[in-house]
């Protein structure tokens, strides 16, 4: 049976390590409401969000996501009225200046729908008439699959991606503890009774919901304001818009702990590793967390037809493996993060 001292240092030992809970848990619950505040990195990523929701809005209220609306010039061949009667036309005459149409896409693929342009001028028409018909099927379904093509292609894998995914996570993840240490308030956190590991953690978590909450609620926005093609790029790509999230947040959470001036070291990497070398040929672009999150939404969309432009030069990886990596990566900067924070002296606080 137990002792009344060994009951004792149990009970002790329980309400120390639930003293130490609660403390923690209050620090998150604190951190999530620091992170409220309005800053100016949040500022601009709000900005940014907002613009870009024009612009989306503006294309989605012209139409213009689609090749419907894209226009192309046909010079019409001359009828027998021009060169007189014939089975077949005959070359224009130099003098007879060819009669020029404009037409959109749109309305050509009205035109092969309608009218037997091939089958007049063909000795088998009914032959002529099965290759109209299939040529202008798959035409009409090129430009109905236009829209989600050209939506992924311009907005999400160009601009979110490679741009407002990285500034968003950043805005966030670089202020929960740089933004401590330029307001000089680190050195509070580091009195509490709490180790510097479970301090690392407990920002991490804090800051996660605000960063989740801008990346994936504002992708959402995107492609919700865009209509179809948007709500269908919603329901592909949400799942590595998740994890691109957790992946800059681990990587710019380090960067506030290794870093004075954070959030000018998180944009640099912003506009030179993801923007620039993440588009770049061969394989220095597998250097950026946006090559991955690229992998993840072809794999995701393959079946729709989007793929990189050249793969043999992009040379995507499967999406099992830009998870792992994705996955991998979170758990490694965090625990690399815990190590750096641990053992920082941070002798500008004095």
């Amino acid at each position: 049976m137990e002792t009344e001292t060994e009951k004792a240092y149990v009970e002790e030992t329980s309400s120390a390590q639930y003293s130490a809970l609660r403390a923690w848990l209050y620090l998150v619950r604190l951190c999530i409401q620091r992170q409220a505040r309005l800053r100016q990195m949040v500022g601009i990523a709000l900005a940014l969000l907002l613009l870009m929701a024009t612009m989306v809005t503006l294309n989605t209220v012209a139409g213009r996501w689609g090749m419907a609306k894209w226009w192309w010039r046909w010079y019409a061949p001359q009828t027998s009225s021009q060169t007189g009667s014939s089975e077949f036309p005959p070359p224009p005459k130099p003098d007879v200046p060819p009669r020029v149409l404009t037409l959109t896409y749109g309305e050509t693929a009205e035109l092969l729908r309608r009218e037997p342009l091939i089958g007049r001028w063909s000795a088998n028409a009914a032959g002529a008439a099965g290759v109209q018909d299939s040529v202008a099927l798959a035409f009409q379904n090129a430009l109905e699959r236009s829209p989600f093509f050209f939506f992924s292609n311009w907005v999400v894998f160009s601009v979110f991606v490679g741009f407002l995914l990285p500034i968003w996570s950043l805005s966030f993840a670089t202020e929960a503890l740089g933004g401590d240490r330029e307001g000089g308030n680190l050195i509070w956190l580091l009195s509490r009774p709490l180790s510097r590991p479970t301090i690392y953690i407990a920002k991490f978590v804090a800051l996660v919901p605000w960063t989740l909450a801008l990346n994936v609620g504002g992708f959402g926005l995107l492609c919700v304001l865009a209509g179809a093609p948007g709500r269908q790029a919603f329901k592909l790509y949400w799942p590595a818009v998740l994890a691109a999230t957790f992946s800059f947040c681990a990587l710019f959470h380090l960067m506030g702990a290794f870093f004075r001036r954070a959030a000018v070291v998180a944009l640099v990497y912003s506009f030179f590793l993801e923007t620039l070398l993440g588009t770049m040929p061969g394989y220095m672009k597998r250097m950026s967390i946006a090559f991955y999150t690229r992998c993840l939404m072809f794999d995701a969309a393959r079946d729709l037809g989007v793929e990189p432009e050249k793969p043999s030069i992009y040379l995507p990886v499967d999406s099992t493996t830009a998870w792992c990596v994705l996955l991998g990566l979170t758990v490694v900067l965090l625990g690399v993060g815990m190590v750096v924070f641990s053992r920082s002296e941070y002798r500008d606080l004095n």
